[in-house]
């Protein structure tokens, strides 16, 4: 197709049947998120979520994320010269995004992402920092974590594909409006969340109060 039909299909994407590939091609989006699911632990007898004003989500970045944003795509990064627009677009996306699963009534607050080379103690991860504005809208429900590369755009190899995943039980936690932190994952199934635009397969955290 020529670049004139081409972008004739897509003016008539919403009507012609011809150019389905075309309007694909042109909705298709390079970002997206992984999701955590929240469940109150089945030894919690009272809903651990009370009383909270923020939550935090710390992932960390499996190799090929960490070889987007040191090597590939390093603009990309959050402190690169294009990770500025990408970052701010997705902190007004990410808690009102239209997924199939209920998501936490939140804000996002900040990002943090760390991107440290060491022999010793490399660390390559990013921290979600999310203003909670319900807290009764935490429990079964789900937070979505990003940006980052989904996979038809995060130039994996070695047949890696674009995963992060949570590790330790201070990667979920919970805190109050005194900065006191209130709960953490006590444990996780599924703990490995791929950049997609959907929420399929969330990483699934148990929370427990301290």
């Amino acid at each position: 197709m020529s670049r004139l039909s081409l972008i004739a299909a897509l003016g008539f994407c919403s009507t012609s049947a011809l150019f389905v590939s075309a309007c694909k091609e042109e909705e298709e989006e390079p970002f997206g998120f992984t999701c955590v699911e929240l469940i109150q632990a089945e030894n919690q007898d009272e809903n651990p979520f009370v009383g909270t004003a923020k939550i935090k989500v710390t992932l960390k970045y499996e190799p090929c994320l960490i070889d987007y944003y040191t090597k590939t795509n390093v603009d990309q990064a959050m402190n690169g010269k294009d990770g500025e627009a990408v970052f701010g677009e997705w902190a007004e996306r990410l808690c009102s995004e239209s997924v199939s699963d209920p998501l936490v009534a939140c804000e996002v607050e900040s990002f943090a992402q760390t991107l440290q080379a060491s022999e010793t103690n490399p660390i390559y991860q990013m921290t979600v920092t999310y203003r909670v504005t319900d807290p009764s809208k935490i429990s079964g429900r789900t937070l979505l974590w990003g940006p980052g590369p989904v996979e038809a755009y995060a130039d994996c190899s070695n047949n890696q594909r674009p995963f992060v995943k949570l590790t330790l039980p201070s990667d979920v936690i919970g805190i109050d409006k005194d900065n006191k932190t209130l709960w953490n994952a006590q444990s996780w199934a599924n703990p490995r969340g791929i950049m997609q635009r959907n929420t399929a397969g969330c990483i699934q955290a148990s929370i427990a109060r301290q």
